[in-house]
C-alpha cells in the first residue's frame, strides 16, 4: 500500500514539475550586434536609445573592441571583431539569413522621434500606424545599417 501512494505522490509531483517547465515564459537576456566603428556605435547607441556602459574590454591582441551596455532590463553587446566580415561585401543585395531587426517599445514616442530628428538618425521610410493596435513605429537605422523597430507603448 506505501509503494502505491508513493508511486501516486510521485507521479503527481511528477506532473506539476512538468506543467510547471513546459509553461515557463522566457524573456530576453540580451542581444549582440558586431560593428566596423566599435567608439561611433558605442557612442550612438547611449545617445540615441539612452544605453548606459556597464563594462568594456580591449583586447588588441585578439582584434576585439567589446561593451556590455544596459537600459532598464534591456542588455545589448557591441563587438567590434578585425576579423568579422561585412555581409555587403559577400553579395550586393542579397539578404541573409539571421537577425532581420530588434524592436525596442517606447513610453514617449513623439520625444524618441524628436530625439531622433535632433541626432540625425537615419530613418527607413515615414512613420506608420499598426491598423491593429494603433499604435505608431518606425524604422532606423545605426551606423552599420542595422535595424532598429521603435514601438509606441
Amino acid at each position: 500500500m506505501n509503494r502505491y501512494i508513493f508511486l501516486i505522490t510521485f507521479l503527481a509531483l511528477a506532473g506539476s514539475i512538468k506543467a510547471q517547465v513546459s509553461n515557463q515564459t522566457i524573456n530576453t537576456s540580451f542581444f549582440a550586434i558586431m560593428v566596423t566603428d566599435f567608439d561611433s556605435s558605442l557612442s550612438w547607441y547611449q545617445k540615441n536609445l539612452e544605453f548606459e556602459i556597464v563594462n568594456q574590454v580591449s583586447l588588441d591582441e585578439r582584434g576585439l573592441k567589446q561593451a556590455n551596455l544596459k537600459n532598464g532590463e534591456n542588455k545589448l553587446e557591441i563587438i567590434e571583431l578585425e576579423s568579422a566580415v561585412d555581409p555587403n561585401e559577400l553579395s550586393t543585395g542579397s539578404r541573409f539569413i539571421g537577425l532581420f531587426k530588434v524592436g525596442f517599445s517606447v513610453p514617449n514616442f513623439d520625444d524618441c522621434i524628436e530625439r531622433f530628428r535632433r541626432n540625425s538618425v537615419r530613418f527607413n521610410g515615414d512613420i506608420v500606424t499598426d491598423p491593429t493596435s494603433g499604435k505608431r513605429m518606425i524604422i532606423l537605422f545605426d551606423p552599420d545599417n542595422n535595424r532598429i523597430q521603435i514601438f509606441e507603448q
